[in-house]
Formats: structure tokens, C-alpha cells, sequence
């Protein structure tokens, strides 16, 4: 099954990049951290280096991701939809169903789970920006090594920002339906952020952002952050990012950033 996923997520990147004639197309890559205990007794610590093929043509977007990913921890909190999901509550019990985690820590790298995206812009001729967009992410990641749940998951979006140039609010509503490995449900969710974003000197943005899901895992509490951003851009087509992440309840990091460096071809 995994071979197969792998497959479909490789004929996607390729007819994204045999399209690019037709319209613009990016690349970007990353470098993410996230570090928590998420209210158990071992903190689980989660390296990603995503690579990233983004094609635009008119209103549409189509966006596919390769992540390479290191989990050190016990297997009480794996890599999931919109970040971590812990499996533990209050640091007392596992209600993972499917797996028990480790009784040490151990860390495991390899793939993680390759993610396909197309979205549609809508309201063109309206001010600001909106997006409806539909997302797969394969279950290519190692669940034996506690980098995935090994299933594919599903998620509709829609992206709004609006404002003046200078001070652009945004938002984001989503609806996530998370994949069941055998033996275990996990719940289907909602989602969302809302923050605001500052363009300040020509080609250069600050803001912030705070986001919300509903927990996945009964009798685990609800994830909750808030981040911070700064990214630029250039007339030569580079761009770049620098985010911080904050959690604010146990099913989030207790503390994350990222960096990202992209280029418009």
C-alpha cells in the first residue's frame, strides 16, 4: 500500500512540473522544529525538512509536498494533521488502540506523509484574497517507526484575507477526516486560524496568528497556539519565511519554529 501511495504523490509532483510551461510554478524548502512533553512525562521532539512544488495557472493552485522527518520520543505523539498528535491524557494513560508506545525514547527517521493539494481562488474581482482548496495527505510515513498512522487523511479549506495593503486580516476554516488504522476510530475535525498580517518596507510582511483544532483523540484536550511570522521577498523571485509557535494547551509543542526559502520561476 505504501509503495502505491509513494506512487500517486510522484505522478502528482510530475504533472505539476510538466504543466509549469502553461503557468508559474515555485519551489521551496524548509526546516521545521517542534519540542513538547503534551502533557505526558516524555517530550517528543520532531525534525521536518519539507520540500515543496507549488504551480499556479489563472485561479487555480496545485501544491504537492515531500517531507523527510525525525521523531525522537516514545510513540506517544506522532506527526499529524496541522501538527503533533498526542495519545496521551494528562500523562496517565494511552488510548492508541493500535500501538502501544515505547518504553524509552528512541528516534526514527525516514518519510514522512507526502501531502497533494489543489485550490481554487474565488471573488476575483472582489478586494483581498479567498481560497477553497481540497488536501490528501498519503500515509507514506513508517508507522512501525511512529512517523505516521500509515493511513491517508482528507481536509477541506477555505482561506480568506482581506484588508487595506498595509494591514491584511486573515483567516482560515477547515474540516479535517483523519484516516483509521486497523482497530482504532479517530474523530473527524474542524479547524481554523485567524490573525493579521503588516506589509511594512516594499516586499516585506510581519504578523500574527492563533489556531485552533478539535482534539482527534478522545480524552485528550484541544489544540491551541499562537505564532508569529515575518517573510519577504524579492523582484528576482526569492522569498523566505521565519515562523515561532507557542502552544497553549497539552495537545500542542510547547515551543516550534520554521524557516522557509522558496523561489518564483
Amino acid at each position: 500500500m505504501q509503495k502505491k501511495q509513494i506512487l500517486a504523490a510522484a505522478g502528482l509532483m510530475a504533472l505539476t512540473l510538466a504543466a509549469h510551461a502553461a503557468g508559474q510554478w515555485s519551489v521551496s524548502a524548509g526546516y521545521d522544529y517542534t519540542s513538547g512533553d503534551y502533557g505526558g512525562d516524555t517530550t517528543t521532539t520532531i525534525h521536518t525538512i519539507p520540500v515543496t512544488i507549488n504551480y499556479l495557472d489563472g485561479a487555480w493552485r496545485t501544491t504537492v509536498t515531500v517531507p523527510w522527518i525525525s521523531v525522537t520520543g516514545n510513540g506517544s505523539v506522532i506527526p499529524g494533521p496541522g501538527g503533533p498528535m498526542s495519545f496521551s491524557s494528562g500523562g496517565s494513560s494511552f488510548g492508541m488502540g493500535w500501538r502501544a508506545p515505547s518504553s524509552s525514547t528512541v528516534t526514527n527517521t525516514g518519510l514522512g506523509d507526502v501531502t497533494a493539494t489543489i485550490g481554487r481562488a474565488l471573488f476575483s474581482q472582489s478586494k483581498g484574497f479567498y481560497e477553497v482548496s481540497a488536501r490528501v495527505k498519503f500515509g507514506t510515513a513508517d508507522p512501525d517507526k511512529y512517523l505516521g498512522t500509515g493511513e491517508n487523511d482528507y481536509a477541506l479549506q477555505f482561506d480568506g484575507m482581506l484588508g487595506d495593503d498595509k494591514v491584511l486580516p486573515f483567516f482560515t476554516l477547515g474540516y479535517y477526516i483523519t484516516g483509521d488504522p486497523a482497530g482504532y476510530t479517530y474523530n473527524d475535525v474542524p479547524y481554523g486560524s485567524v490573525g493579521l498580517m503588516f506589509r511594512n518596507a516594499p516586499g516585506t510582511s510581519v504578523g500574527v496568528g492563533y489556531d485552533y483544532r478539535s482534539t482527534t483523540i478522545d480524552g485528550t484536550d484541544d489544540l491551541q497556539q499562537i505564532s508569529a511570522f515575518y517573510g519577504w521577498q524579492t523582484q528576482s523571485g526569492w522569498n523566505g519565511n521565519v515562523s515561532g509557535l507557542v502552544g497553549l494547551s497539552n495537545s500542542a509543542p510547547d515551543v516550534g519554529f520554521n524557516i522557509t526559502l522558496g523561489r518564483v520561476f
